[in-house]
């Protein structure tokens, strides 16, 4: 992804998880859509026997160009991270009933392995 910010992690695959992935992934964007025009998306990723949650933050002002505001959501986002479950979902539900909150979805998605972006065949 050229252009945008790329957050991935692994919770575990339950309704819990779930709910701590759009917390984090809406909560952020829509605490910071209005500053840095972002948008975003929420991916459940299958890579092999491998499953993981992916955050992609895109925008005008957000890539390798602007340093900051990459650092910027990385930031909120930890900062949420760091909350008790309890809080952070007290915090998504008040901010849900506030009007203006977008909310966005988790998409499933199947990646596979791409051998030529592995390191190892850049030495030959």
């Amino acid at each position: 992804m050229e252009k945008g910010l790329e957050i991935s992690f692994q919770l575990k695959n339950d309704r819990e998880g779930q709910e701590t992935v759009l917390a984090l992934g809406n909560i952020t964007g829509n605490d910071l859509k209005g500053e840095l025009e972002l948008d975003w998306r929420i991916f459940h990723v299958t890579l092999g026997e491998n499953k993981f949650f992916k955050v992609l933050y895109t925008g005008k002002k957000v890539g390798k160009l602007h340093p900051g505001v990459e650092k910027k959501i990385r930031e909120h986002f930890d900062e949420l991270s760091k909350l008790e479950l309890k809080e952070l979902l007290k915090q998504y539900k008040e901010k849900q009933a506030s009007g203006d909150f977008k909310k966005v979805d988790i998409k499933e998605l199947k990646e596979e392995y791409d051998l030529w972006q592995d390191k190892f065949w850049l030495y030959f």
